[in-house]
Order: C-alpha cells, then sequence, then structure tokens
C-alpha cells in the first residue's frame, strides 16, 4: 500500500448521526437531547434558556462576558503575501465597517447562553473602494441576529426554517445565507449545542421562587390580621357577606369563627426568616457569577484576600473572553469572510477576523521603575504621566527634583520652612505609591458587575489595599516631623 493513498474506510465518518443510539429524532429533523428543554420547555423550547435573561443578576453578567468580547477591537488579516490575498482582506475590512457588524456579533456571542445562534446576512451589490480602487463588490448590506427557536436541523445536519406552513420538518435554507454559531459549555454531539442556560437554569429557578416566598412573607407579615366572630346560629348567607368584608379589608389575611370559638395560631419565629430568603438570593447569586464569569475566589473569600481573588478573577474573565472570541471569529471565518471571498475573489487566500486582547499595563511595576528613575534624578513627563496613568493628575509647583538635592537640615536652610520642604518632598516620593492605589481600585472598578458589587470589593479591597509603599515613604517624614516638633520645644524653653 502506498504511504500516500489513503484508505476510504479512514476517511469514512462511522459514527454517524443514524447510528447514535442515544439520538432522539422526528421523521426527518433532528431533537435537542437537552433534558432540561425535553422536560420542561414544551412549547417554549429554547425560550425557557432566553427567559433566564430577565434575572437581574443573570442578564448583567451575562451582558458582561459578550461585552468583554465585543469591547475588543477586531483585526483583519490576509490569508496570504500575494496581491489577491491582500486585496481580499482590504474588501473584508471595507465589508465589516459599513456594516453594524459588533452588533450582530453581540447577537451572534447569545449562543453562549442558548447553545445555538442564527443570523441572515442580506447581500446587496455596491460600489465600494477598495485598495484605492472603486469598483462593485458583493457584499453584506447587514446581518441580523435571529431567534433560534425558529430554526431546525436535518437528520444530515444542515439547517432549516420553521414556517407557518411547516412547523415541524421546516424548509431547506439557501447556501452562503446564514450564519450559525454553536456553543458547547461540554463536549456533546447536540446539534442543538449546550449553553450556560443548562446550567442557569436551576440556580436562578431556585432564586425565583425564593424571592416569591419573600414577598409572601413580606406581605403576610405588613398588613393587619382581622378575626372576626359571628353569633350562634348566624345564617350561612351572612357568614358568606361576613367572610368577603374581610378579604375585602385584608386580601385573605382574616377568618371568621363562631362565637366563643377558640383559635390559636402557632408559627415559627419570624427571627431570622428574612435573612434565610436573603441567603438564597446572596447563594444563587454567587452561583450564578461562578456559572458565567467563572469566579472561583470572589463570591466565597469573605473579607480576606481581595486583592490575589480579584487577580485571579480577572485571569479566569480573560481566558474566557478568548475562548469566547476564538469561537466566534472561527464561525465568522468558515461562513462570513470565507462567502465574501468565493463571491468576489475566487481563488484569493481567505483572510481571517480575529479579537485579541489588549496588552494592559503594569500599572504598579510602571509606578516602581518611575520611583527608582526619581531617585536618580528624572521625573517624567507630563504627557508620559497621562498616557500611562490616565488623566487627572497635576504637577507639584516648583516640583522637579535635582540630581543632587540639599540636604534637609543643612545651616542654610531656614528652620521655618522645614515643614513646607519636607511636605513638598512627600507629596512627590509619594505618587508612586498613590498610582498604584488608584491602579488597585480602578481594577475593582473594572470587575464590579453593579454598584452593589463594587461597594462589596471596595470593602475587600481595603483589607489588602497596597499601601505599604506609601507607608515607607510617610514614615521617614513623620519621624523627621516628630524630631523637628521636639527640637523647636526644646529650643523654646532653653533660655536664650
Amino acid at each position: 500500500m502506498s504511504g500516500t493513498r489513503l484508505p476510504q474506510d479512514l476517511a469514512q465518518e462511522v459514527a454517524t448521526f443514524e447510528r447514535d443510539i442515544t439520538a432522539n429524532y422526528y421523521a426527518f429533523t433532528m431533537q435537542t437531547r437537552d433534558d432540561i428543554i425535553l422536560s420542561r420547555g414544551g412549547s417554549k423550547g429554547l425560550g425557557i434558556y432566553q427567559d433566564l435573561a430577565r434575572d437581574g443578576h443573570a442578564g448583567a453578567v451575562l451582558r458582561k462576558r459578550r461585552n468583554a468580547v465585543v469591547a475588543r477591537e477586531y483585526q483583519v488579516e490576509p490569508g496570504g503575501e500575494a496581491p489577491a490575498d491582500v486585496l481580499a482582506a482590504e474588501l473584508v475590512k471595507a465589508a465589516l465597517k459599513r456594516i453594524r457588524f459588533d452588533r450582530a456579533c453581540r447577537g451572534l456571542l447569545t449562543a453562549v447562553l442558548t447553545g445555538i445562534s442564527v443570523a441572515e446576512i442580506m447581500w446587496e451589490a455596491a460600489e465600494i473602494e477598495v485598495d484605492g480602487t472603486r469598483r462593485t463588490w458583493i457584499v453584506p448590506a447587514d446581518i441580523r441576529v435571529r431567534n433560534p427557536r425558529r430554526f431546525a436541523f436535518h437528520r444530515d445536519g444542515s439547517l432549516r426554517l420553521l414556517t407557518r406552513e411547516n412547523r415541524t420538518q421546516g424548509i431547506p435554507v439557501p447556501d452562503r445565507k446564514f450564519i450559525l454559531v454553536r456553543y458547547w459549555a461540554e463536549e456533546n454531539e447536540d446539534a442543538y449545542g449546550r449553553g450556560l442556560g443548562y446550567d442557569l437554569f436551576w440556580p436562578v429557578f431556585f432564586k425565583r421562587n425564593g424571592v416569591a416566598l419573600w414577598n409572601a412573607l413580606i406581605e403576610k407579615h405588613g398588613q393587619p390580621f382581622v378575626y372576626a366572630e359571628y353569633p350562634q346560629g348566624t345564617s350561612d348567607g351572612d357568614v358568606d357577606r361576613l367572610v368577603s368584608m374581610i378579604q375585602g379589608i385584608a386580601r385573605g389575611a382574616g377568618v371568621a369563627v363562631p362565637s366563643g370559638t377558640l383559635i390559636k395560631m402557632l408559627e415559627v419565629s419570624k427571627t431570622g426568616t428574612a435573612d434565610l430568603h436573603d441567603r438564597l438570593v446572596q447563594v444563587m447569586n454567587a452561583e450564578i457569577s461562578k456559572i458565567v464569569l467563572g469566579e472561583t475566589l470572589t463570591t466565597e473569600m469573605g473579607q480576606n484576600g481581595a486583592r490575589a481573588a480579584s487577580e485571579t478573577h480577572n485571569d479566569v474573565r480573560t481566558e474566557l473572553a478568548d475562548a469566547d472570541a476564538d469561537t466566534l471569529s472561527e464561525e465568522l471565518n468558515e461562513s462570513l469572510l470565507r462567502w465574501i471571498v468565493e463571491l468576489n475573489l475566487p481563488g484569493a487566500a481567505q483572510p481571517m477576523v480575529w479579537r485579541k486582547a489588549p496588552e494592559e499595563p503594569d500599572l504598579i511595576a510602571a509606578a516602581t521603575l518611575d520611583e527608582k528613575l526619581f531617585k536618580v534624578g528624572y521625573v517624567p513627563s507630563e504627557d508620559l504621566v497621562r498616557e500611562r496613568y490616565g488623566e487627572g493628575y497635576q504637577r507639584i509647583a516648583d516640583g522637579r527634583p535635582s540630581a543632587a538635592p540639599p540636604p534637609a537640615f543643612a545651616e542654610a536652610v531656614d528652620p521655618a520652612t522645614i515643614p513646607e520642604a519636607l511636605a513638598e518632598q512627600l507629596a512627590r516620593r509619594g505618587v508612586p505609591a498613590q498610582a498604584a492605589m488608584l491602579a488597585a481600585i480602578r481594577a475593582e472598578v473594572s470587575a464590579a458587575v453593579d454598584f452593589a458589587d463594587l461597594e462589596t470589593r471596595l470593602l475587600r479591597l481595603s483589607a489588602a489595599m497596597p499601601v505599604g509603599r506609601l507607608v515607607d515613604e510617610l514614615t521617614p517624614a513623620l519621624i523627621v516631623g516628630h524630631l523637628a516638633g521636639r527640637s523647636d520645644a526644646q529650643d523654646e524653653a532653653t533660655p536664650a
């Protein structure tokens, strides 16, 4: 057998869908393998997962995860170095710039929740200038994200559109028309993917039921309980009217009994009941954050280790954003970008689109370097400070250090100016330490989901704030100030 000849049995798929004993399908369309959708979805199907985003916390963290991808600038890279390859990349760049590409990507990323997302490309022949030449190209006029509940899959894996006339089998869709993104939170062979909705369903379900019980408890103990007695022998009609009156007053929180009847209402002590509901909501929110954002420390660490937990959490979020960006880019490269090249420049190497994470500067390392340079007589320019640390910094008046500053207590120095000199020097030397503290605060602000989460993060950060360097600068100044004060006091007490 030749070493370059591929045996047919190696190239042929063996574990096909038709042979899958774990799969369910209708006449010729696939059925999802998601047991939650099958048992609880009913007519809503994927709608039960779409409904999860209506929860305030779940919706916030899901949007945060999608925005972490879309916030990255996309880059189009040529597939080769030939002129046609470079022209293809320029054409794709021009085509994406003329549509709301980020909005389409944000919609396609809903596959993270539902398992699949579908978008329809609206093509047009438009005159566009590419690489200095203006001509007519076939490019997208819009990319419209569709509800994934409107689609099904044929047994061969092809996409089908469900219509009013054909609600079960659907109709085939044209080639180069629909972008399909699949997401698997765990590997499986389900054509409908496996989104985070599968893991989010029960935490959101328990949270909603806990809040409903919490509201019932508030209503029960927030209104009066009506107790009414009626004389023996009262007719049934009069009793019914009395009960209706009680219902109108207390909305069910009342009772009517015959005169002389003894009623004892036994209930569990209310102490801590509301805290139990609040605790349930907090625990479920923590679970939701873990599922969506991959948190492993910040939701369970208590009051210690905020700095390390924040850094670890940011690393995990970056990894998730990297994975989501790669998944989305791969699907776009295999569909949208390939089709643009095939319709306009057949034979050219296909370009690739990627969303790469920007390289974030290490502000603490930069502040340390600035501090070391300051000690040998160099200070960063105002432009460099704004570029590196952002706006909001002003240079101290007459604060430029010399390469060899004079001793603080030289004989030529007026003692009355020593406090001002110390304060000015301390302000200069404290800039790097303050910058490190501000960087830590900015990191918490960037990682916060909402204002309540930010408040919690800042409280935790207060116990782990990097104040050591500022203390190192303050301690010598305070000691010198204390000694100077004692010296002044002794001078005043000593007769001239």
